[in-house]
């Protein structure tokens, strides 16, 4: 059986018809990705272990995650992950910051602080994931650099492996997205970058990720792609997601995707639980549409589930759906359980991607159910797939 079929029990041309091939396949292929990564990882082991023993003790290191777009989420994930699995602490910094506002960032009391910068991108083109690097290289002088690509011939890569201080980790081959919107890029750099600020525990890490991709490709068709297709079809003008943690960058991520796949025909936002209350709950309304990312963390799942169950009983025509651990269901319009059993470090990081490939397929779902053609939804070029029309200026 083909990988669209035993994903979604729909045939390719199903979706190449309605100008979706490339997003669907590179949905359902990420457990491919993951796999492919896992043994890389392996592979790279002794590379990635003596780079971070020459970086030294990272609780003595700043450490920076940096990214445009959902590559700056990404970031914000792997640093919440690490923190909860390894106590390591980093700062997640988009690099549309870094470059609009260097002086915030890189502050001339920190350029003699040692400091690593791990900047993910899937093309590795575009001009603030560059930006960032050399404006870093020209304030820091004790640097060190770690790129996460998804081409290893992009502008990000090259600068990385060319200095003294760098080294390259090069996703796996099918990761550089031809749909529009970033899909297995996201979730496989989330996966490096969590092994590579946890390094000591590469083998096990690299061992769990395998459990996780076995868990998103079984059964047929998926479950999440029948979840997806009847949130799809509940007809709401606007969707917020609401996650707390680590998960709080993913629910932007989810947002993005919402935006981006039904060119902003669904309009989208998120916050965490505890901000929802602060103003953004007036999104609400007959039309909107609530995701909330339950958290597997029993502390922060506490208040997840106190937001939840305060919208779930003043809903007014609008839906909740819920995602959750398998273990604790809830009552809802819609529960999408995720497995968090059987992980050991990677808990945290198996729930966060079965979850954000859920809000991946709600996202391509809608897109179909909208008309819009999925792997291109701004024809017009008012959006792009590598961002065009940036000035990174001297700084």
């Amino acid at each position: 059986m083909d990988l669209f079929n035993a994903f979604y029990g729909e045939g390719k041309d199903f979706f190449e018809e309605r100008k979706c091939g490339s997003t669907a396949y590179e949905i359902a292929h990420q457990p491919l990705m993951w796999r492919a990564l896992g043994a890389y990882l392996k592979e790279m082991k002794p590379r990635i272990d003596a780079f971070m023993d020459r970086v030294g003790c990272l609780s003595d290191v700043r450490v920076i995650l940096t990214g445009a777009g959902s590559s700056g989420f990404v970031g914000r994930a792997v640093s919440g992950f690490a923190a909860q699995a390894m106590g390591v602490h980093s700062e997640a910094i988009h690099t549309t910051d870094i470059v609009s506002a260097p002086d915030m960032h890189f502050p001339a009391s920190m350029a003699d602080k040692r400091t690593l910068l791990i900047s993910f991108a899937r093309s590795g083109n575009s001009p603030e994931s560059v930006g960032a690097v050399q404006y870093a290289r020209k304030r820091l002088r004790d640097l060190y650099e770690i790129a996460i690509v998804c081409d290893g011939k992009s502008k990000l890569a090259i600068a990385a492996s060319e200095s003294e201080n760098g080294l390259v980790l090069v996703m796996p081959e099918g990761t550089n997205d031809n749909g529009f919107a970033m899909t297995s890029s996201v979730s496989t750099m989330i996966l490096a970058g969590f092994a590579a600020l946890c390094h000591k525990e590469t083998d096990k890490i690299a061992d769990e990720i395998n459990v996780l991709a076995d868990h998103v490709s079984g059964g047929s068709p998926n479950a999440m792609v029948n979840a997806a297709r009847q949130c799809a079809s509940w007809g709401f003008e606007r969707a917020w997601y609401l996650g707390s943690g680590p998960m709080s960058a993913l629910v932007q991520e989810g947002a993005l995707k919402m935006m981006e796949l039904t060119n902003g025909r669904v309009v989208a936002g998120c916050n965490s639980a505890t901000e929802f209350r602060h103003g953004p709950k007036t999104v609400l309304n007959p039309k909107t549409l609530t995701v909330h990312f339950i958290s597997n963390h029993p502390f922060t799942e506490k208040y997840d589930l106190d937001l939840f169950n305060e919208l779930y009983g003043q809903r007014d025509g609008n839906k909740a759906v819920a995602l959750q651990n398998a273990a604790n269901p809830l009552q809802s319009d819609l529960t999408v359980p995720y497995n968090a059993a059987g992980y050991g470090i990677c808990a945290d990081v198996a729930a966060g991607l079965q979850g954000l490939i859920f809000m991946q397929l709600l996202s391509m779902f809608t897109s179909l159910a909208l008309g819009v053609p999925t792997d291109n939804p701004s024809p017009s070029g008012l959006v792009n797939r590598v961002v065009q029309g940036v000035t990174v200026y001297p700084c």
